[in-house]
């Protein structure tokens, strides 16, 4: 049995890493990512699905099948405390699996994950128009997100809504734009709508990639 202690240290050493939520079962809890199943805590520690990249990355690590999943293979994540390293790993599993497929971007699950905290759904509903806004203005997604008054019409996104550009950076940026805006003081306003650090962000990703 996985502990509840467990699993609330496992949330807090993923808080940014997009759309991480444990679904408790039997005692133990699976692991998805935009609703996709990759891994499971299973007594008090995490094992990812099994996939290329990740056998890659864990050069002769063992696939073992603790959870009794039909089908599945995991392979054991032993130093989760490594943030980098896990933020990683969960990349590899998630991109292997789903993202060619079915890429999403799940707005209101960070509604729903703060859904007893008020003033922060009003900051998260604040950073993401600037997001959003300036995603449509630079072509990454290929309809206006907003409507006249600036009020959001979507809260899930999938491939087929990015450009050709956006499914190169748009899932990126948006990590970074979160992890800039993950504070709370007296300057929170001002970086929910700091155009300017999107625009530094962006102009860096398209460099990078060549652009």
């Amino acid at each position: 049995m996985t502990t509840k202690k467990f699993a609330k240290q496992f949330e807090q050493l993923c808080r940014t890493i997009i759309n991480i939520s444990l679904e408790p079962i039997f005692g133990e809890y699976i692991i998805t990512q935009h609703g996709k199943r990759i891994g499971v805590l299973y007594e008090n520690r995490l094992y990812l699905l099994s996939t290329e990249n990740l056998k890659k990355m864990f050069a002769g690590a063992v696939e073992e099948n603790p959870f009794g999943w039909a089908y599945y293979r995991l392979i054991l994540i032993e130093d989760i405390e490594d943030i980098e390293l896990l933020k990683k790993a969960i990349a590899h599993v998630y991109h292997d699996l789903y993202y060619h497929t079915e890429f999403v971007t799940d707005i209101s699950y960070l509604f729903k994950a703060n859904r007893s905290y008020p003033d922060s759904i009003v900051k998260i509903y604040n950073l993401h128009i600037t997001f959003l806004r300036f995603c449509y203005e630079n072509k990454l997604l290929k309809l206006n997100p907003l409507d006249k008054q600036g009020r959001i019409l979507h809260l899930n996104f999938e491939n087929n809504d990015l450009t050709e550009m956006g499914a190169e950076v748009f899932h990126e940026l948006y990590h970074k734009w979160l992890v800039y805006t993950d504070k709370n003081d007296e300057k929170s306003d001002e970086r929910n709508n700091n155009v300017k650090m999107l625009e530094k962000y962006y102009s860096k990703i398209c460099k990078e990639k060549g652009h």
